[in-house]
């Protein structure tokens, strides 16, 4: 009995441990590329993984952009209206064009999801706030 809790304990140690690994702005990233909902369908496949690392570097950039704020001593205030603008854009964002198959012929005009538009601009918001407040 003593030997399963000590193994119980070990073992959740190491999943917590593995959790805490991550980089704000690596969290941020597969948190979106999981909860996309234009990410799964019929006949869709996805990878979120894939999908979380090839966004990584623009949430590195904003993560970046919050510590710079932080250093150059804007105001709590200043960083939460930047983060509020952060996140109307991308809600707003613009129509975009989606090809198929790589041909330059067959291209499709795309209006984006409202709901994976409005998680990407709240994800974007969370790490910028986390290089601001210094969280990791």
């Amino acid at each position: 009995m003593k030997k399963t809790k000590v193994m119980t304990g070990i073992f959740l140690s190491l999943i917590l441990a593995g959790c805490v690994t991550q980089t704000s702005p690596e969290r941020h990233s597969m948190y979106f590329a999981r909860h996309d909902p234009t990410m799964t369908g019929g006949n869709y496949v996805s990878s979120p993984t894939y999908t979380a690392k090839l966004n990584l570097p623009v949430y590195q950039k904003i993560y970046k952009q919050g510590q710079d704020a932080k250093s150059r001593g804007v105001s709590k205030e200043q960083a939460m209206r930047f983060a509020d603008d952060i996140y109307q854009s991308a809600v707003k964002s613009t129509v975009w064009n989606q090809s198929f198959m790589n041909l330059k012929d067959h291209k499709t005009p795309m209006d984006p999801d409202e709901r994976a538009a409005a998680l990407w601009g709240q994800t974007l918001k969370d790490t910028y706030l986390d290089g601001y407040n210094g969280i990791q």
